[in-house]
């Protein structure tokens, strides 16, 4: 049973979705296709296809009119990378780790992702990268917190901001953004302009001090400062270093 001042939280409680969906569109330098079978030609296609493999002796004495209403149910097959909608990146997503440990995403304690909430709310105009400058943690902020960065677009996020978090305890970041280092294109020219450290910094501090981004967050706009609670728990993907997220901010009233 749930403990009574739990249920009285959640019941006083205003949630927040802060997901993006998993759609059939494109995302960046990834397609997500939805391939959804209606129940009409569901039937057919159980039948033909899912019945041999299923109940081989069953073919020819089942078939699509047999089915009440002749409909069979809805199905869909999404085929979409990890990174797709709102999701979590592991620190095995950042590629080799300074210590040799692959940690996937189903390594994460689940406690992890779930704690008090803190935004920064730092609309930033095109071009320009969320600094260490723009982030200052309110006292008294507990370790284990979530952080969240609300950039009004897909700005990067300066390696040295996300070093202070993780020095205060900090080991799960959010944004709005699709990646913490920003579009790929003004990234790579920042590289061929000489910048040698341009490619995937936020990414790759993670090699060295492994820490969870949250992408592609929605409705940050929503959120006040502080005083809510964040919940952002993982698919259970085996062998994946990302996985999609459904995350809400739990506001009391």
């Amino acid at each position: 049973m749930m403990p009574d001042n739990l249920a009285q939280i959640f019941a006083a409680a205003e949630l927040i979705d802060l997901s993006s969906d998993i759609g059939d569109h494109a995302e960046g330098p990834f397609t997500t296709r939805i391939d959804a079978l209606e129940p009409e030609p569901g039937a057919d296609f159980f039948c033909a296809n899912v019945l041999p493999k299923i109940a081989a002796h069953a073919v020819g004495r089942l078939n699509a009119a047999d089915f009440p209403d002749s409909a069979f149910l809805r199905h869909e097959m999404v085929h979409a990378s990890v990174h797709a909608g709102s999701h979590i990146d592991a620190p095995g997503h950042y590629g080799p780790a300074a210590d040799g440990v692959r940690r996937d995403i189903n390594d994460a304690p689940l406690r992890s992702f779930y704690g008090p909430g803190v935004l920064f709310d730092l609309a930033k105009p095109d071009g320009e990268i969320v600094t260490r400058a723009d982030i200052e943690l309110p006292e008294g902020t507990a370790p284990g917190s979530i952080v969240l960065i609300r950039t009004g677009g897909d700005k990067a996020i300066a390696a040295e901001a996300i070093e202070y978090l993780l020095d205060a305890g900090i080991t799960v970041i959010g944004t709005d953004g699709a990646s913490f280092d920003g579009p790929f294109e003004p990234m790579i020219e920042r590289f061929l302009a000489g910048d040698r450290a341009a490619l995937w910094p936020a990414h790759v501090l993670g090699r060295h001090r492994p820490y969870y981004q949250i992408e592609r967050l929605a409705n940050l706009d929503k959120l006040p400062a502080a005083g809510f609670f964040v919940i952002a728990l993982p698919v259970l993907i085996a062998g994946a270093t990302a996985a999609w997220t459904r995350a809400i901010a739990v506001l009391q009233s």
